[in-house]
């Protein structure tokens, strides 16, 4: 796993009730070091998601895509029905809309941190509403 150099990424990502899926954004896994597999974990209060690396072997682990920075329209997508619709009904967000999370990357544990609060509605016209 590389370091991550001291740069300014865009750390988000977007929930999509839609098509049941939590997309990564690169940034996120340009700033975490580029692993090779990455988990994530819900807060305690249900108001939050944590993206950090892991181990492959770990129970909640994700493979990043190879080929996530060589190819432009590769993305980070994990699917799970259960999990989106459940995150996005505790926290108040239309099941059938995309969301976008503004998180934080914490460099001195290595992981980023997307709070729920101020979600921003994805209109794909370029008229995104904060929640």
């Amino acid at each position: 796993m590389d370091k991550p150099e001291e740069k300014n990424y865009n750390i988000e990502i977007n929930i999509q009730g839609g098509r049941n899926c939590l997309s990564i954004g690169k940034g996120v896994i340009k700033a975490l070091g580029s692993p090779s597999h990455v988990s994530f974990k819900i807060s305690d209060a249900h108001d939050s998601i944590s993206v950090f690396p892991c181990d492959e072997g770990d129970v909640m682990a994700f493979r990043v895509p190879v080929k996530l920075f060589l190819d432009h329209k590769c993305v980070m997508r994990i699917n799970s029905k259960r999990f989106v619709q459940g995150i996005m009904q505790t926290n108040g967000l239309d099941t059938t809309r995309t969301y976008r999370l503004k998180g934080e990357y914490l460099q001195s544990k290595n992981i980023a941190v997307f709070p729920f609060e101020g979600a921003i509605l994805r209109a794909y016209n370029g008229n995104d509403q904060t929640t």
